[in-house]
């Protein structure tokens, strides 16, 4: 694609400005959009997004957060959410908000492209266009003129049924403005408003295949904030083997009460976002080095996937299913039970001698 020169320049040459083609896209299926907007701008770094976002597994969970969007996760540490969802490389990112199109124009010549938080009803490219309220995230790397004027963002969305392409202003501004209002139809990701949040990121991490180095450092650091997570009363963050042992005893004290289970939909889908990387990215790297113990952990990874597929389709349908308490007690013992097989994994896969036969 070919674009006239009144597309925005930039403060330093553009990542991607369009003269290259269709905006690379990233997409699995069990992902957010959370991941899948972070891992599109990797692979624009020439990074593979496994490979950086599939080496970290954890649980953390925030009790008081506000759980209604999409791409909701807990924000850990000073490099925002892209830095705790790739811990082990150079990658952060921050949100900051604007309201008007030159805003947004003036954060894409900044940053080189942003990802940008809108609501669904206001896209003419999404199924719930004039319909259902909800929250998003879609990687806007380029804006331009056309020759009447008028100002248009070019708008990559890999969430099916996929998108990408040039959209007018007033839709995109419409969509990050938005106040998101309550919407019976999507009870999960309706209700807070859009508020024009905008992600910006900086990766500074060169391509590269993970060593053997990078990969013990990856479960070492995962098992360590396993083990010595904390769920303390004064403490913002439950996390680790404490954090999901307080949760689980969480969602079982609110098993009476289905509305309040309903976060635990929205919030479980970064986590098992998360364990499902983690799990290709233990499985690609055990078929390429034919490491068992590897092996073994991207299969106790899998099982985390399922048993959080359980725990929050529990809790979204929860008004609906009998004896409701003995089952979110079940489930939630068996999510505890197969993070600890998973650690379980890390811990043999460290005790060995390791290669970097590849």
């Amino acid at each position: 694609m070919t674009i006239a020169s009144t597309v925005g320049t930039t403060v330093r040459p553009p990542r991607w400005n369009g003269a290259a083609g269709t905006y690379p896209q990233w997409y699995e299926d069990p992902l957010s959009c959370l991941q899948t907007t972070l891992g599109s701008v990797l692979l624009e770094h020439g990074l593979r997004p496994v490979d950086v976002l599939g080496q970290s597994c954890e649980f953390v969970f925030a009790p008081d957060d506000v759980m209604c969007e999409e791409f909701y996760r807990p924000v850990q540490s000073s490099r925002g959410v892209a830095g705790d969802l790739c811990p082990y490389h150079d990658v952060e990112s921050a949100w900051t908000t604007g309201s008007t199109a030159d805003d947004l124009i003036a954060l894409i010549d900044e940053h080189s492209g942003v990802i940008v938080a809108v609501d669904n009803y206001y896209l003419p490219f999404r199924p719930a266009y004039q319909d259902v309220h909800a929250a998003h995230l879609v990687v806007v790397p380029a804006w331009r003129r056309t020759p009447d004027g008028d100002v248009e963002f070019y708008v990559s969305d890999v969430q099916p049924p996929a998108f990408q392409g040039w959209l007018s202003a007033e839709h995109l501004v419409a969509s990050w403005t938005s106040g998101n209002p309550s919407d019976t139809q999507d009870v999960f990701f309706s209700s807070r408003e859009i508020g024009g949040r905008v992600l910006t990121t900086k990766v500074r991490q060169p391509p590269e295949e993970p060593t053997t180095e990078q990969v013990v450092r990856a479960l070492r650091g995962n098992l360590e904030r396993w083990d010595n997570g904390v769920a303390g009363p004064t403490d913002r963050l439950w996390a680790g083997r404490s954090g999901l042992r307080r949760f689980v005893d969480h969602l079982s004290d609110q098993s009476a009460d289905p509305a309040s289970l309903r976060p635990a939909y929205t919030f479980g889908w970064s986590m098992q976002a998360q364990a499902f990387l983690h799990g290709r990215f233990a499985r690609e790297r055990a078929f390429r080095t034919d490491d068992a113990p590897l092996a073994a952990v991207a299969a106790s990874a899998d099982r985390v996937v399922s048993a959080w597929s359980n725990v929050r389709l529990l809790c979204a349908h929860a008004a609906n299913v009998p004896e409701i308490s003995e089952l979110i007690r079940r489930r939630g013992e068996e999510l505890l039970h197969a993070y600890e097989q998973l650690a379980v994994d890390w811990r043999l896969a460290l005790s060995r001698e390791w290669t970097d036969v590849r």
